[in-house]
This record gives structure tokens, sequence and C-alpha cells, in this order.
């Protein structure tokens, strides 16, 4: 144990200031003060130099950029200020003068003459040497730094040499372990669990991370694990943010800066005016549409869709109401003072109390910079300043284990775990780089060598190593992304052991467990009258995950309405087009016109414009009349091969099904009803490829077709003959220039009827088959994925299904699935599928396991021939 004298200043590193405390406390010492290195120097002299010493270098380089070519783009970027900055300490360190400077080539006379320019200011090195001449007698001084780095080391030095006493550190043979685990929280949950299974004593434990972000999953993993520690933690200030982006937008008040203010929330109550901006994105000062004098001309947008979009527009101008005035004060002030005035006026208005202290600091920014701003340019060394201000949170628990970087550690402890130590992050030292690079450095006479300095890290990073009690080393094999790391040479020669591979112990379940709902709730939430009504999707969403259907169905929490334009809008506009040309031409709708096509189409977009004036169609008016053209070519194919005429298109239908006590009431709409004197077929309309999948459908997660099937053969009178998917897509075709003719031993170029037969191959109809006779659907046998010739059969089907049997496996399906759903089920465990598109995501605590549906009934006869 260290010995103090009372009335006596000791001087530690910051993360070893609750550890001296503690000692402090057992010796029963008054008058201690105990204070970091800077913090002693600060107290001595109150004239160091502010981070407003970068605006004094800026205004110098300012001076000098005429006389720049090679460095004149890049010398008031505070990047390059900030280089010059770190490089004006070093030369103050060790009293390297301007003219030792390096002038071999053009750049590197110009970087003495920026150089020579502010050599003059007051730097913290120079601050320092100042302190330390006006100091004479220090034997009151304590100094507790074991392992201090190489500019450190001069300080510390000089205050001995005045009379300030050094502590030493007992010495110790330590014995070693080095581990290694799958990844960052692997390595620390293995730590975690060392602790609890060994029982080790918490106040023994020192843990230190070479890695930075170490720190945040020490924290999550530790609460996880009930083991209270010692821990300091920051993150980007949220008002710092805010603050940033007031300043941006009032010197530049477009509509990205304007995005930023909304987002970084720096006025309340904005949510309508965020929600309308992600439709409309307008300038602040712009009104959005007035859609009240609105005449549509297609039923492409229904009337839920305009209301819902009025409700926005009406209370997005309500709240900008309540900013507008703060915005254009912003834009129109008459002075810098008067802008950070209101700044600070806005960013009080809503603020929290742990965001006190990071204002503070903006303030004192702000009466900083006041005297060195005099144009908008000025500001970006303001806002870079600002932009590092952290919320800095200090975890400290009674009875906790000691957290801390590596590069901070000073003394060890009963149990030293030292975490992250892969090659990459164990050594400390790091060269020089960029503007002032070792190969610039090299060149001065009186700077450190590159030697000379990694020697002293390398030194002081054994040393780390060599005094303790037990310590344990480990590292990771790889990140998140399976980038694989290598252990540390250094720690392999120091403790001469090969890291031993961590097994981590299940010891904890932590998937989410949601308890099932009560049968008495279930009917209460999810049915009236004795009735659940729904649609196939409804039911396919249950199978896709029973959370997402009872936060929908049950709770009836509403998923965000996607107003604005999106890619259904274009869907829904290919479905128009087709209804409309089917309704007028029936089976002669692919012979309908190019003007008449595009006429259509105009008609759509000019709604599309009325709803959305902010936007520009002329380029998807022109992709939706190719794609079209292209789809009515291959249609025209198709319905030149067929017996069947286009009958019915968006037929609403409704069904009941009678379970024990409950009824099933389905309701749904069938995009198109193709028939012929003795039979019909379905075809589904959708936007990308799509297949049937017999694992899909008798799992219960694929139904809307087969159930589309199964309605109409009840109440058509007509043999039902298939049901298949037609897609929008163009697919690509993949084709060679030329092939080989064996026949004919020569190389053929691909030919305007080969490209014509891919495509139509490409884009044919894709779905299950119920009839041999598919002469009536596809005489050609071109159209219909599946279908075969031979010599022997003619034109036959691979595949024919019974469609009674699947009806009876549909109707069985639906029964279980209403009976889970009546169960009070409400696990979270979706497919994958089910969580594409989810909009509760922010709502679920999904644990990322995603769930494989079972078939739920066996499959028909006709299925199991295969």
């Amino acid at each position: 144990m260290k010995t103090y004298q009372e009335n006596s200043i000791i001087i530690v590193k910051e993360s070893n200031i609750l550890e001296t405390q503690k000692e402090i406390l057992k010796e029963n010492l008054k008058g201690i003060k105990i204070t970091t290195l800077n913090r002693y120097l600060q107290s001595l002299n109150k004239n160091q130099p502010k981070w407003t010493l970068n605006y004094e270098i800026y205004n110098e380089f300012k001076k000098q950029i005429n006389q720049l070519h090679y460095l004149k783009s890049n010398a008031l970027s505070i990047e390059f200020i900030n280089e010059c900055r770190n490089f004006l300490e070093d030369l103050h360190t060790y009293n390297i003068q301007p003219y030792e400077l390096p002038t071999s080539t053009q750049v590197q006379i110009e970087l003495k003459l920026l150089i020579e320019s502010i050599y003059s200011l007051n730097t913290k090195s120079k601050s320092i040497k100042e302190t330390l001449n006006k100091i004479s007698n220090i034997n009151n001084i304590y100094i507790d730094i074991q392992y201090p780095t190489y500019k450190e080391s001069f300080i510390i030095n000089e205050l001995v040499n005045k009379g300030a006493q050094l502590i030493n550190n007992e010495q110790q043979v330590p014995t070693y372990e080095f581990n290694t685990s799958n990844n960052p929280r692997c390595e620390i949950e293995a730590i975690a669990q060392r602790i609890i299974n060994d029982q080790l004593n918490l106040e023994d434990i020192l843990v230190t991370y070479c890695d930075s972000t170490y720190n945040q999953i020490i924290s999550s993993v530790f609460d996880r694990y009930d083991l209270p520690i010692h821990i300091q933690l920051s993150k980007p200030s949220s008002i710092s943010y805010k603050c940033i982006s007031l300043l941006e937008f009032a010197l530049n008040p477009n509509y990205d800066h304007f995005m930023n203010v909304l987002n970084q929330n720096c006025f309340e109550n904005i949510n309508k005016i965020v929600e309308a901006q992600k439709i409309y994105p307008y300038n602040y000062n712009e009104e959005y549409p007035n859609l009240n004098t609105l005449q549509l001309e297609t039923e492409l947008f229904n009337q839920s869709e305009i209301n819902q979009l009025k409700s926005i527009i009406e209370e997005a101008n309500l709240q900008k109401q309540t900013i507008i005035q703060d915005l254009t004060e912003l834009t129109n002030s008459n002075s810098y003072k008067e802008l950070f005035i209101k700044i600070d006026e806005i960013l009080r208005k809503q603020l929290k109390p742990n965001e006190q202290t990071s204002l503070s600091k903006i303030q004192g920014y702000f009466i900083d910079a006041i005297d060195y701003i005099h144009d908008n340019e000025d500001i970006s060394i303001l806002i870079h300043e600002i932009s590092n201000i952290k919320d800095k949170q200090q975890k400290t628990q009674f009875n906790s284990i000691s957290c801390l970087p590596f590069s901070e550690l000073n003394n060890t402890n009963k149990f030293t775990f030292i975490c992250g130590a892969s090659q990459s992050t164990f050594n400390e030292f790091k060269s020089l780089s960029g503007i002032f690079d070792e190969d610039y450095v090299k060149e001065i006479e009186n700077y450190p060598t590159l030697m000379e300095r990694y020697e002293y890290a390398h030194h002081l990073l054994v040393n780390k190593c060599m005094n303790g009690n037990q310590i344990i080393f480990s590292y990771p094999q790889s990140d998140y992304l399976g980038k694989n790391y290598e252990p540390s040479l250094d720690i392999e020669n120091i403790t001469k052991l090969n890291p031993t591979y961590l097994q981590l112990n299940k010891m904890m379940d932590y998937k989410e467990n949601i308890e099932s709902l009560s049968i008495e709730t279930s009917k209460n939430i999810y049915t009236k009258h004795n009735t659940i009504r729904g649609s196939i999707s409804s039911l396919e969403k249950y199978v896709g995950c029973p959370y997402a259907y009872f936060l929908k169905y049950g709770c009836h929490i509403q998923e965000p309405v996607e107003v604005g334009f999106n890619v259904q809008k274009i869907g829904t506009l290919n479905h128009s087009i087709l209804e409309t040309l089917v309704n007028k031409y029936h089976k002669e709708y692919t012979k309908a016109s190019l003007d008449e096509v595009k006429n259509i189409i105009k008609q759509n977009i000019y709604d599309m414009k009325q709803v959305f004036p902010h936007l520009q169609f002329d380029l998807i008016e022109k992709r939706l009349l190719d794609s079209m053209s292209l789809n009515l070519f291959i249609l025209n194919d198709m319905e030149i091969s067929s017996f069947m005429t286009p009958t019915y298109c968006e037929y609403k239908w409704t069904k009941d099904i009678q379970l024990d006590d409950t009824t099933l009431s389905l309701v749904g709409y069938i995009d198109r009803i193709d028939t012929s004197p003795t039979g019909f077929r379905i075809v589904d309309y959708k936007s990308s490829g799509k297949e049937l999948s017999k694992d899909k459908v008798f799992s219960g997660q694929q139904l809307q077709l087969c159930t589309y099937a199964m309605i109409m053969n009840e109440k058509l009178n007509l043999r039902p003959l298939g049901g298949f998917y037609y897609s929008f897509m163009n697919s690509k075709l993949t084709l060679p220039y030329q092939k080989y003719a064996r026949s004919k031993k020569e190389m053929e170029e691909i030919s305007n009827d080969m490209i014509i037969k891919e495509l139509i191959n490409k884009n044919r109809l894709t779905g299950w088959i119920f009839d041999d006779n598919v002469e009536i659907m596809d005489d050609q046998g071109t159209h219909i994925k599946g279908l075969r010739t031979s010599k022997a059969k003619g034109l036959y089907a691979s595949n024919v299904y019974n469609l009674d049997e699947i009806s009876e496996c549909i109707i069985e399906m639906m029964k279980l699935i209403v009976n889970d759903i009546l169960s009070g089920n409400i696990k979270c465990e979706p497919n994958e599928a089910a969580c594409m598109f989810c909009k509760y995501k922010p709502i679920c605590r999904f644990n990322g396991s995603y769930t494989e549906k079972k078939q739920l009934v066996e499959l028909p006869e006709c299925m199991r021939k295969e």
C-alpha cells in the first residue's frame, strides 16, 4: 500500500482517481487533494490556450493564403489546422525552431511558411514550460503516474527536479493466462461468467480494454449479468447536434438543412411536419399543395388515401405556424451575436436536465467565438468544436468492478483482465501520419526519432504487463462481420503461452418470452358476434408472425399509412391499365393502340401530378409506356395461344367458414378470371417474379392463389384449369451474341425470333395446373411454366393437381390457423419474409432467430404421387 503525507497533493491519471480516493480513506488521511497532471498545471497558470487557438491559426493562415500554391485549397480546413496545431505542440515540446524545418520540396517550403506564421502563438506545451519555470519547491506533491506517455515524461521529470516525489509500485511477478473467443461480445461474456463462476471478489477485479469500442460492450454485458461496474461512458451530445443543425440552417436555409432541424428535434410537436416532408420535400417557407380542389380522372387514388394526405397537410401546416417565426428569425439575424442568442433561446425551450452541461459548453463557445467570426466561412471551426461535445456518463456502484482503457492502466489488481488485445490494438505506439508524417520529421535533427519513440512506447507496454498478481489477456478471433484478428506477438512473448479458446457457457436464455392470451381474451379482441373477419393476407400474416398479427388485429395499432408516391403506385397503375383495356375490349385488349395506352397512362399521371406536384413524371411515364407495350406484346402472344377469354377483373368475393362455435368471414379481390365454355383459370398480377411453393402453401404462408381457385370453383359452373401468377417485371434476358450451330458447324448470330422466344419464356405464367386439358389455356405450350411436349403424349402438364383435394387442405388449414389465433398464441416467431416489410419493428423485441414454418396438414393425395 502506498503511503502519503497529510496536506499534500497527489497527481494521478483521470481513471485512477476513484482507486486513489479509496486508498486515502483507508489511511484516514486529511487535507489530501487528488488531481490530474493537466488540472494541476492549469491551476498554476490560468492563461493556458483555449480551443480558440484554432481561430488564431486560421486567421494567420488567411494572411498567408495568397503566398500558397500547393496547400492553398487545404490551408483553411479544420483538419489541416488541427494537424498544424498538433505539430506546433511538438515543436514547443522539443524546443525546435522554425529554421530547423525541412525545405527540400515546394510543399515543405509552404509548410515552413505557415508554421513560422503561428510559431509565436501560445500552445499548451509552451504554457506548461512557462509554468514549470515558475515552480520552485513542491515537496508536498506526489506523482502516482506509473506509465507516463513520451511527452508526459518530460513534464514529470521536471516536476521531480523541482522536489515532487515519484511513487513507484511494489514489484510483483504475475501469473498469466491467454484466452480467445469468437468475437468481442463472447469475449466479455466469458469474463463475466468467469467472475460469477469463480465467485471473485468484485473489488479485486480490474478490467482494461485495448479497443475503445469495448466500453459499451462491457457496460451492456455486465449489466445483463448484474455485475456492478465503475466505468466512464460518453456519447455524442444530442443538444450539440441540434445546435449545429440550427447554425447550418441559418447560414443556408435549404431543404436538407431544414430536414436536419426537424430530424434533430429542435422543436416540439413537429411529427406531422416530418411526415409531410417525407411526402412533399418542400423548403421551410413553401406551402404544401391544396388537395381540397382535386378533380381526379382515374381511380388510382382511393378517397381514404386522399383524406389521409389532406389530414397530414392540415396538421403539418398548423405545426409549421408554431416554428415558422423562429426559423425566419434565424435566417434574418442582423449579426452573429443575435444569431447565437436566438439559437440559445430555441435550445433552452426544450432543455432536458442531463443536457445542461452541454448547453453551458455551447454558450461558452459562442462567447469565445464571437470576436473571431466575421463571415459565414468562419463558423466552420465553431461547428467542428461543438460537434466534439460529449455527454459523459460515469457508472459508479458500490463494491464494483473497475473498468478502464488499457492506455490508462496505472496499477494492476489481484485479477487484471486485459481484453481486446489483438495484434492491431494491443500495441499503443502510433507512427506519425498525415502532412507531418515520419518522412517529414526525420529531416528535423532535434525531433525524437521513430526508434526512440517506439522503444519508449514498447518499454512502457511491456512494463505494464510485467507487474501484478494474475493477468488474464484475451482477444477476439474475429469481428461481427467475420474479419479475422491475430493474437498479439508481444503477449505471446511475455506469457510464453498459446491462446486458449474459451467455450461460452450458455447459462442464460435471453429469448423474449411473450405470455399467451387467455381464450376468453382472444375471443373478445378478435371476434364480434362470434365472427372473426379478415382476408387471406391476414391469415398469412398470422402464420408469418403471430405477434405482428396480434399488434394489428388484436391491439389495433395502426400501421403507418404509405400515402406518398411509391413503387406500389406503379403496380396499381399497371393493374388499372389492364383492367381498363380488358373491360373495354375483352380478349382483344392486347390489340389496343399505343396511343390509347398512352392516353390511359397520361390520365393516371395527370392525377399523380395533381397529388404530387413537386415530382417529375416524364421518365416514369416513358418507362410505364415501354413496360406496358412489352407486356401487351407478351400477353398478345399468350391470348393467341389460348382459347380462353378474360371475363372478370378485380372480382370481389366473400366466404364464410363455420368452425366449432365461430365463423371465419373472408373477403378479397381477384385480379383476373379467364373463362372458356368449359373451364376457368385464375391470374394474379404481380410486380415481381413469384412461384407457387408446396412448402409455403401447406404451411399456410401462401394461401391466396389456391383460395381464389377454390372460391371460383364453388361459384362458377366450370372446370378449374389452373391458378397462375403473371409478373409485370420485364426479366433480363441472358443470351449470347452468337451460338455454335453443330449441324452447320458455324457460328450463328442470335436472331430477333430467338430473342422473342426467350422473352416469352422468361415471362410465362407460374402456378399450378388442375386439369389435363391444357390446350385450352396454351395450345403452343410456351406461356405456362410446367408444360411439356412429346411425340407420345403431345402437349401435357408435368404435374396436374386435384383442386378439390387442395381445397380440403385449404379449409383445414384455415380452421387450424383460426383455432390457433383464438387459443391466444401471440409468440414473436416470425419467418424471414414477415420481418422484411413489417411496420412494427420499432416496438418489436425480436431476437433475430427466424422460425421455419412447419407443414400444417398432410399433402393431398394428388401431390404424394410426385
